[in-house]
């Protein structure tokens, strides 16, 4: 693989993914209880800056509506005090994976 940050990243996610299920045999519980979703949906959303030309607003707008979608789905709603903190923390996850997919293309690039 040319990209080595890529390839790192990705070594540290199949390390985390053996750690958590290791973890999760150890403990007697399902293999996928507790599993890291996050990193996986960071690292393949990452992976949309270095495959496409999108713009900035694009990206973050796609980055946005993937999180907050899955904020609603593992999140408890409550009432919309609880849309504002899945807001927030969709904002937080977007620009993590927008700060992860920029190292993705620096990466890439020649020395």
């Amino acid at each position: 693989m040319k990209n080595k940050v890529v390839r790192n990243f990705l070594i540290f996610v199949v390390f985390w993914l053996a750690i958590m299920m290791g973890m999760n045999a150890m403990h007697k519980q399902p293999l996928f209880y507790n599993f890291p979703w996050e990193v996986l949906l960071i690292f393949l959303l990452a992976l949309i800056q270095i495959t496409t030309n999108y713009q900035r607003k694009i990206v973050w707008g796609i980055y946005f509506v993937v999180f907050f979608i899955y904020m609603l789905l593992v999140g408890s709603y409550a009432n919309w005090t609880s849309l504002i903190i899945f807001a927030i923390m969709s904002v937080f996850m977007t620009a993590i994976t927008y700060y992860i997919g920029n190292q993705f293309k620096k990466g890439e690039q020649k020395k």
